[in-house]
């Protein structure tokens, strides 16, 4: 796993690319990508070989971003009295999958989040009924499943214009609530047993 680095445009390009293809079209761009990179509070990783197999995205969370996560309930808003990370984005090429690239992405940006010095990790598992879905991934690293929330995208996608690739419009997926407490977690170690 390589980390974005903020100048590597055509990787950024390729990262999107592929983002944008598994999560929703005009979600991700690679100048986006390229200002996650440089920003101290986020980090891209992508899978690297002869092509990018694999991407994810992450971030450090502040108090004002409980918003977000309040039609889960306190079970989300509630986490924000310590330091968050979000587990944001995630994308395996399907040639790639089951190979476990998404844990070892997943791993690198949970260890990222505790050197941060976060407490808890907070992803959002989008539920669309395609293959490849994250919430196996979440449930084997030890993450706590919360309560799902239906059409949870959808004004987020109207509002921001993105597509989803399941709904071919404005997305209508519910999604899944999974935390993790950080303190707990054997790290990357726990991917490679």
């Amino acid at each position: 796993m390589v980390r974005l680095r903020a100048r590597d445009r055509s990787t950024a390009a390729t990262a999107a690319a592929l983002l944008d293809r598994e999560l929703g079209a005009g979600l991700y761009t690679a100048e986006g990508l390229l200002r996650d990179a440089a920003d101290p509070t986020a980090g891209v990783w992508v899978a690297d070989g002869t092509t990018i197999a694999g991407a994810t995205l992450s971030r450090l969370l502040v108090p004002a971003d409980a918003a977000y996560y309040e039609r889960f309930g306190p079970q989300a808003t509630g986490i924000f009295g310590g330091t968050v990370g979000s587990f944001e984005a995630l994308a395996v090429e399907p040639a790639a999958r089951r190979r476990g690239l998404g844990s070892q992405l997943t791993a690198v940006s949970l260890d990222w989040m505790r050197e941060q010095g976060c407490d808890t990790a907070i992803a959002v598992s989008w539920r669309s009924g395609r293959p490849g879905s994250s919430v196996g991934l979440f449930r084997r690293l030890g993450f706590r499943e919360g309560p799902t929330v239906e059409r949870f995208y959808h004004a987020e996608s109207v509002r921001d214009g993105w597509v989803c690739p399941v709904c071919r419009g404005p997305c209508v997926c519910p999604a899944t609530l999974f935390t993790l407490a950080l303190a707990a977690w054997g790290g990357s170690r726990e991917v490679t047993r």
